[in-house]
């Protein structure tokens, strides 16, 4: 059944940990994890942040010459433990994952380690390349990565051009306000049950590459376009290397973002849009395919003045699904659907100490007793893709204090303690599934130890 089975049958959370503030990029900044980072906590961006990704990984302490004195290269681990309110039946042990007998109590040691290329290359050119080991799947591949090839030019004494092009691995990776699905979510659980759905513009990460071209006007339009190919194969394929295929695209994929920002002082506003355009193979890498149209738009505001950090965000995403060949695989009852999602965010972060984060988040689209079937923890009874739910995170960075970009691992070492909550799930409140599991069964307690080193 495709795509729609692979979504459906999905046991983890839709966003994974991934690390943004490295030590390579301390070492070629000379900034600790504030210079860049919302109070310093991974992965929001503050005005700082957001403009050295722009200008491609390359501004640094060592300007005179075009390369770092050291390589740009770093690691990190990952250590969490998972607790849902009801046990998740039939869930065997995972290679770095060990279960309890009764499915719950799950230890992931670790639960990735990461290894980085991050920073200046050469010249203008720089990048953020991620490779993973997922313990849970026990496999390496390449997780999201961004590398671009930048520069600046100055029209009087009043306008300038930030422009580039990016080569990446999906829809918003390249993104630097981190409202979209590549860097919407802080960190969670990789064993815990996730909604059925999700956009294009989510399942596409790390399904497909793509090089774009993006404009930056007086740091206050943004615009970009990038054409996305399917990473199964081709010179581009590298980027996607290790993750199973599960989306196959047909031709090329669209992804068109605009963004209205303004920083003065203490604030930073942004007003964004953007959209996906791609057609999804039923089965495999032939035949009848599906098409999928994502638009959206996304809201921020930030108010940084040291010691405290304030966010506001909301972002959301509509699509339109064209699945004439699922209907006519039996796979969907219908030839077209819709989905949307949409997410509220709100954090407040005392600089390099601790921070708290309240998010609710919306998932709703057309029934479809096919597309979602009953099945045990991850189906819905109603043919729905409904799901409403939000967590409460607390961050900390308890040696922070101590940074030293010689030895930055026990500084930026962060710990977080996040619990996911649900009031409805695929569809219903309670017996969403068919199978008499409750959406605040998946209620979820979430520990995570995260170090760079």
């Amino acid at each position: 059944m495709g795509r729609f089975v692979v979504i459906a049958a999905l046991l983890v959370v839709v966003a994974v940990p991934r690390a943004h503030a490295v030590p390579s990029f301390g070492r070629q900044t000379g900034l600790p994890c504030e210079g860049c980072h919302s109070g310093g906590f991974f992965p929001e961006l503050n005005n700082y942040g957001r403009m050295f990704k722009m200008n491609g990984y390359i501004w640094s302490a060592h300007e005179e010459q075009s390369y770092e004195p050291m390589p740009p290269v770093s690691a990190a681990q990952t250590w969490s433990y998972t607790h849902t309110q009801k046990s998740q039946p039939g869930v065997s042990n995972l290679p770095t994952v060990h279960f309890t007998s009764s499915g719950n109590d799950n230890f992931s040691y670790p639960q990735q380690a990461n290894f980085f290329l991050a920073g200046r290359y050469y010249g203008h050119l720089g990048g953020f390349i991620m490779g993973t080991y997922d313990g849970a799947n026990n496999r390496w591949a390449m997780d999201t990565s961004d590398i671009r090839l930048t520069d600046v030019q100055s029209f009087g004494e009043k306008h300038t051009l930030l422009y580039g092009a990016t080569f990446n691995n999906g829809p918003s990776v390249q993104d630097p306000w981190n409202t979209l699905p590549a860097w919407s979510q802080l960190i969670g659980s990789e064993v815990a049950p996730g909604p059925a759905a999700s956009p294009s513009m989510s399942t596409l990460i790390s399904q497909v590459a793509g090089v774009g071209a993006y404009a930056f006007w007086d740091q206050f339009v943004y615009a970009e376009v990038t054409p996305y190919l399917s990473g199964k194969s081709g010179a581009l394929s590298f980027l996607t290397a290790g993750n199973p295929k599960d989306t196959i695209t047909n031709g090329v994929s669209p992804y068109w973002r605009l963004v209205l920002y303004k920083n003065t002082g203490h604030h930073s506003f942004s007003l964004g849009q953007v959209g996906l355009y791609d057609t999804v193979y039923q089965t495999g890498s032939h035949g009848p395919t599906n098409n999928f149209l994502d638009l959206g738009g996304d809201i921020q505001y930030q108010w940084n003045s040291k010691p405290h950090f304030v966010t506001f965000r909301t972002a959301f995403i509509w699509e339109n699904q064209g699945l004439s060949a699922a209907q006519a695989a039996g796979a969907a009852t219908h030839a077209s659907a819709d989905l949307h999602t949409v997410q509220m965010w709100m954090s407040y972060y005392y600089y390099n100490l601790a921070g708290i984060t309240l998010s609710l988040f919306d998932i709703g689209g057309s029934r479809d007793p096919k597309l979602y079937a009953p099945a045990a923890v991850s189906g819905s009874r109603t043919g729905s893709p409904n799901t409403l739910g939000g967590f409460v995170q607390l961050n900390l960075l308890p040696f922070s204090r101590w940074f030293d970009l010689k030895w930055p691992a026990l500084p930026m070492t962060q710990l977080a303690v996040q619990y996911k909550f649900y009031g409805k799930f695929n569809g219903a409140g309670s017996n969403y599934d068919g199978f008499h599991r409750n959406a605040w069964d998946n209620n979820t307690l979430y520990l995570l130890a995260w170090t760079p080193w």
